[in-house]
């Protein structure tokens, strides 16, 4: 198989770094993230660092106790 050499920033190549998981190369993660074919969002979500999962988990988390508070409102039309 051919390979290429690229160029990228430090902070490009942290950005991958972060998204590597255990026993994959730099090229499955790109081919990982590139599938042109559509992607279920637990897929997405898996892909994210672990420490932005916990705080869209906690946002969510909250948003939802937020709704179950809430009280609707009469609207007159």
């Amino acid at each position: 198989m051919a390979t290429k050499t690229i160029n990228i920033k430090e902070s490009a190549y942290e950005a991958l770094k972060s998204l590597k998981r255990e026993g994959e190369s730099f090229s499955d993660v790109i081919l990982r993230l590139t599938d042109k074919e559509r992607r279920k969002v637990t897929e997405f979500v898996r892909s994210l660092p672990a420490d932005l999962r916990e705080e869209m988990a906690s946002s969510v988390a909250e948003g939802k106790r937020e709704l179950d508070h809430a009280r609707p409102r009469e609207v007159v039309m």
